[in-house]
């Protein structure tokens, strides 16, 4: 469980000194702590990571691994700034660390997946989603992952299976159904594709995208005035 500290309490920290910028590619030796020192450096570097203070919140986060090599939480927070600051191939290592550390923390598998989508390495992510997924149906962020790698892969049948899933899972389905859509527009069968785009216009009429899609698939059906108005709409909330 993350804690956060005061914008005051942090304010008088970074002023004080104590925790200097530092080499993050430095290796920080081990040492005993006590867990209230563990603490207090894992807050301290979640603290930094909340203000942009990147480099400080790695520093703490391998000073925290150094005393507690085993704490899952701090290998993933850690992975999480990697993340932000474009270091994705130690990104990886630190999350697939975090899973062999808790197999079952909940919110690596995902990001871990997002990390291989953006370092091209689909077969990874495709079966680090099905794994994950086996006995966990509900996870429906997985689903839309999976549809995501499958369009990269250029298998756009298995795309819209997985997109389905995603509906049916509950997670975020107006996405899904948008994503179902445009996986539709790919196959080239619109009457489908715009009955996606209209469901998730029923659950969220206020995503310009999804009026650019189905104006469209519109447009591809030879219906000039449908497509007109759906662009007239997303210009609209364009704007807003």
């Amino acid at each position: 469980m993350r804690m956060v500290l005061t914008c005051v309490t942090v304010l008088v920290v970074i002023s004080s000194g104590t925790f200097l910028v530092a080499d993050d590619k430095q290796n920080v030796p081990a040492r005993n702590m006590s867990s209230v020192e563990i603490q207090t450096h894992f807050t301290q570097a979640h603290n930094f990571a909340e203000y942009g203070a990147y480099r400080d919140a790695i520093r703490e986060y391998k000073i925290v691994i150094a005393a507690a090599p085993n704490l899952a939480e701090a290998h993933f927070e850690l992975g999480l700034v990697y993340v932000n600051t474009g270091r994705l191939d130690d990104a990886i290592r630190e999350f697939e660390k975090t899973l062999e550390l808790n197999p079952n923390h909940t919110r690596t598998p995902y990001e871990l997946a997002l990390a291989y989508y953006d370092k091209d390495m689909s077969d990874e992510g495709i079966a680090l989603c099905q794994k994950y997924l086996t006995g966990h149906e509900d996870r429906g962020n997985l689903y839309s992952l999976l549809g995501v790698f499958y369009i990269k892969k250029g298998d756009t049948d298995k795309a819209i299976i997985e997109f389905k899933n995603q509906i049916k899972a509950g997670h975020h389905p107006e996405m899904g159904y948008l994503n179902l859509g445009m996986a539709l527009v790919k196959k080239g069968n619109y009457d489908e594709a715009i009955e996606a785009f209209k469901e998730s216009i029923t659950l969220n009429a206020r995503n310009p995208r999804v009026h650019y899609q189905l104006a469209n698939a519109y447009e591809q059906k030879g219906m000039k005035d449908e497509a007109e108005k759906e662009m007239t709409e997303q210009k609209k909330l364009m704007r807003r």
